[in-house]
């Protein structure tokens, strides 16, 4: 299991901040800096990590809010930081950002002009999010000009930073009563030449299909009838909560059989029984029983046992078929059960489901055994 993210905000992240601010502001003290921002460094969460950090780099800069943040984006620009961002300290520039978010909501101006020189070092999407509750309008007439920047990374930031459902963002009431504000921000952003900042479009679509599925529809049709249409993979990308929901009209929108009619031969797994690290192999068999072709998305879908004993249902990718009429198809799927940074595993029987273009249709299972683990982590060393 891949190291805890926290990991990557540490002592020589602190370090390496030190340095540059001390290169480029005489009277910094690295060395008072450096002790702040470690005490207690260790103990905390990720988030916390950064924020601790930028306060301690507040207490150590000018108090006129608008010179500390001159030397910020002084270091954002300087070379030590460069540098640093590419090697082992490649997350040395998250901190600059958590400054102006914690420390600049009462210059709003002189924050928002800051974010472009910032964003292209570690992405302002967090700190942008308190200056569009405080100051939307101004901050959506900045996001506006950000879109037509030469930069990818600005370009991704308007669209990145206004998702109304940012994992690890604070919610921002506006862009949930009115999504439209959002929609306004990406829509210039669609046909991006950046592969990121159009799949932070795709994501931004797929925040609004979670509460407002029906607007998602209704746009994605607009775009896909006008002169230039988006790209299917866009769309696939923006649906996809919709689809692994088996939404119909998402479905017909991606051009997908909603309403599958085909005849279940089986659906195992095998082993029956398995220990927390190993493979689980799925097999289905099914026959179309349409007169006309349907074009299929396959998924499964796992119920991982919780610690109450209740379960959670998980919906994971299996392939996508286009079946002729009376034809028959033999699936076969590979997926370890391994430890997850985000996610624990407990003891007992987990059903699995069969689920075709939404529609559930066949149920197998296996029992997980967690005779290594300590309430679904490793043991102590």
């Amino acid at each position: 299991m891949a190291p805890p993210l926290k990991n990557h905000i540490n002592s020589d992240l602190v370090e390496a901040l030190a340095l540059s601010f001390e290169s480029q502001y005489g009277a910094f003290d690295a060395a008072s800096f450096t002790r702040t921002a470690s005490i207690g460094l260790d103990t905390l969460e990720l988030k916390d990590r950064v924020n601790h950090i930028a306060d301690a780099m507040a207490g150590h800069l000018p108090p006129k809010y608008t010179d500390a943040l001159a030397i910020v984006v002084k270091v954002a620009k300087h070379e030590n930081i460069q540098v640093a961002r590419h090697g082992e300290n490649e997350w040395a520039g998250w901190p600059l950002c958590a400054f102006v978010e914690r420390h600049g909501t009462d210059n709003p101006e002189a924050s928002l002009r800051a974010m472009p020189t910032l964003t292209k070092l570690s992405s302002c999407e967090f700190a942008v999010r308190p200056f569009l509750e405080k100051h939307l309008d101004l901050t959506l007439a900045h996001m506006r000009r950000w879109v037509c920047n030469e930069d990818a990374t600005v370009r991704r930031l308007p669209s990145e930073g206004s998702r109304p459902l940012l994992p690890w963002g604070p919610r921002v009431p506006a862009l949930m009563e009115s999504p439209e504000i959002g929609i306004e921000i990406i829509a210039a952003l669609r046909h991006d030449p950046s592969e990121v900042v159009r799949r932070s479009v795709a994501n931004h679509l797929n925040d609004i299909t979670k509460f407002q599925p029906d607007l998602v529809i209704t746009v994605l049709r607009s775009w896909t009838t006008a002169h230039h249409p988006v790209s299917q993979q866009m769309m696939q990308h923006a649906l996809r909560s919709l689809v692994k929901n088996g939404n119909p009209d998402a479905l017909k929108l991606l051009g997908f059989t909603s309403d599958p009619k085909v005849s279940i031969a089986h659906f195992t797994c095998a082993p029956p029984h398995i220990s927390i690290g190993s493979p689980i192999e799925l097999t289905a068999s099914f026959t179309s029983t349409s007169r006309h072709p349907q074009k299929l998305v396959v998924d499964f879908v796992i119920h991982h046992v919780t610690a109450s004993g209740k379960t959670s249902a998980k919906v994971f990718k299996w392939t996508k078929i286009n079946l002729a009429p009376a034809a028959t198809v033999e699936l076969k799927k590979h997926r370890k059960i391994a430890l997850a940074s985000t996610r624990n595993y407990h003891a007992g029987i987990h059903n699995v489901d069969l689920q075709i273009s939404g529609h559930r249709v066949a149920t197998t299972q296996f029992e997980l055994s967690l005779d290594d683990l300590q309430d679904g982590r490793p043991p102590p060393a």
